[in-house]
């Protein structure tokens, strides 16, 4: 149950703190006091959109906090710990500040959390039905959705388990049909691929072949010249006439030099400098002597060399700047290939997984189907059995189930159907239902439902709207049995609902320092007597309304 209420610089509110009883809670006040902003707060706290009109006017930001009392095997619990939240139990505190530059910090017990996770949560706490919100009763596609609540978390297993049957079908159906659908694509992709693997296939492509083509185009283009410039190196050293090659020169000089030996010793050291000289001139010019033998001047062999190396440089140009990235793109491309020549090996695959997906996915929703007309004929009687209660005893209420376009919620379409007196037919709820009618089943899916997902704590935004009379004191023992197993807060303009209350607060608006604000106060007997008249005849107030409505808070005591 929602314990206390904090708010600050929300709207017209300045600041207040609000403490509930754990039954029925009560919230009336003349129209603009505020009454629906306590409400609006009490949303902004469960994660709902908070929009910066919100925050009070000269202020930063607003602030709001909730103090909850749960039980300890509240479904809630297991929440707080998946998100690592501290929980101690059995209390749970929410907290939500509104700043004017849009930014909002939310926290439970204490702790920041995303928006998402802290809606989460809200939402397993407290349900809130506005006035306005029977009018989803109108939108026949959210039915499928009241009923697949009201089978619990048995029947949400098997929704889920639709669910995945239904994405693994329809995301191989879809790959399927994007397969089919890029058939020409798939001919013209194969035709151009084929034509590059080709290409680069019947240039024969080698690592490093470039940079040996251009070499050997290079000694090709200048032979000529490295076989001029050889002949004659060779022939300074080596095969020059008798006494001018170098080969020769230094051989006189060695003999000459050990000649001298005999005269001085020292001289022998010149000798065995020189010597190896020798040897060296003879190595280098034999060395010569052989390049010029494998010379190859081949105009023919130069022309091959430039046209190997333009083909390889179109190449590149093609598919990459060097040898390395063509062959690259050569694999690649052979494996795409592979791929769009292996796609219709793949549609066949698919088709085959699709159908296998769907019998899968049929059975699963059969199973649904069967599992919603159970519970749509339990829910009609749990419905009529509220709307008798609601003084709405000749009501038919029918849960229409009909097959529909497969989705991730099955093969079901699901419309409530009303009769709300003897010999009409059942129609659409949109069609028939008057908006008293509208809210008095709205209230009774509410009870249903309130059961079913264990939410400790109703809010209810003028559920009495367009209702008087019977029907309002049938509303009022609702909404007071209700409050014997769950809280219940009402903003009402019924005096019969405020009768019942066992908490009965009043709002109040002011005007203080040229400012309004709203107020907040807690009524005794006597305090209740007086607004009780107010809201059965305004400012008419005479001692027989004052009996009458001391007569009603006495009668439902």
């Amino acid at each position: 149950m929602l314990e206390r209420l904090f708010i600050k610089n929300f709207a017209l509110i300045e600041e207040l703190s609000v403490d509930f009883s754990g039954s029925l809670n009560v919230l009336t006040g003349e129209t603009g006091t505020g009454k629906s902003i306590i409400i609006d707060a009490v949303s902004v706290l469960l994660g709902t959109r908070a929009q910066t009109e919100f925050i009070r006017s000269g202020s930063e930001k607003a602030s709001l906090e909730a103090v909850f009392c749960l039980t300890p095997k509240h479904p809630v619990h297991e929440t707080l710990q998946s998100l690592g939240v501290e929980d101690e139990e059995p209390t749970i505190i929410l907290t939500r500040e509104l700043y004017l530059n849009g930014r909002n910090i939310c926290r439970v017990n204490g702790r920041t959390v995303s928006l998402a996770q802290y809606r989460t949560i809200g939402l397993q706490i407290v349900d809130i039905h506005g006035q306005h919100d029977h009018q989803s009763l109108l939108q026949s596609e959210k039915h499928l959705d009241v009923l697949d609540r009201f089978g619990g978390t048995e029947h949400i297993r098997l929704v889920r388990e639709n669910q995945e049957c239904y994405a693994i079908w329809h995301a191989a159906k879809k790959e399927l049909e994007e397969l089919r659908s890029r058939e020409q694509e798939r001919l013209q992709r194969i035709d151009f691929l084929s034509y590059q693997i080709a290409e680069i296939k019947r240039a024969g492509l080698k690592p490093g072949e470039l940079e040996e083509l251009m070499r050997e185009a290079n000694l090709l283009a200048n032979a000529e010249k490295i076989n001029t410039r050889l002949q004659s190196a060779y022939y300074y050293l080596f095969g020059g006439e008798r006494g001018i090659s170098a080969y020769e020169l230094v051989g006189k000089a060695l003999g000459d030099i050990n000649e001298l030996r005999k005269i001085d010793s020292d001289l022998e050291k010149l000798g065995n400098q020189l010597e190896p000289g020798l040897y060296v001139i003879e190595e280098t010019a034999g060395e010569i002597r052989n390049y010029l033998e494998n010379l190859e001047y081949s105009p023919q062999r130069l022309e091959e060399v430039e046209n190997r190396l333009q083909q390889i440089k179109d190449l590149c140009k093609k598919y990459g700047p060097a040898i390395g990235d063509v062959l690259n793109f050569f694999e690649t491309a052979e494996a795409e290939l592979a791929k769009w020549e292996t796609s219709l090996e793949r549609a066949e695959k698919l088709e085959h997984d699709v159908n296998t997906a769907w019998h899968i996915y049929e059975e699963k929703a059969g199973q649904l189907t069967k599992k919603r007309k159970e519970l749509g004929a339990i829910l009609e009687n749990r419905v009529i059995a509220q709307l008798t209660e609601l003084a709405m005893p000749h009501a038919r209420f029918s849960v229409s189930l009909l097959t529909a376009e497969p989705t991730h919620k099955g093969l079901d379409e699901v419309e409530f159907l009303i009769s709300p007196n003897p010999g009409e037919p059942l129609l659409p709820v949109a069609k028939i239902a008057s908006g008293g009618e509208l809210s008095r089943i709205m209230l009774a899916l509410k009870t249903i439902l309130a059961d079913i997902d264990g939410i400790g704590t109703l809010v209810f935004d003028e559920i009495d709207s367009g209702i008087g009379g019977l029907a309002a004191q049938k509303v009022a023992e609702k909404l007071e049995k209700i409050s014997e197993s769950q809280q219940v807060i009402c903003v009402t303009h019924s005096p019969i609902i405020a009768a019942l209350a066992d908490c009965h607060l009043l709002l109040d608006k002011v005007i203080e320092l040229g400012r309004t604000k709203t107020l907040i106060r807690y009524l005794n007997d006597d305090e209740r007597v007086d607004e009780l008249v107010r809201m059965l005849a305004g400012d008419k107030q005479t001692e027989d309304l004052k009996r009458h409505a001391l007569k009603i808070i006495k009668r439902n005591k």
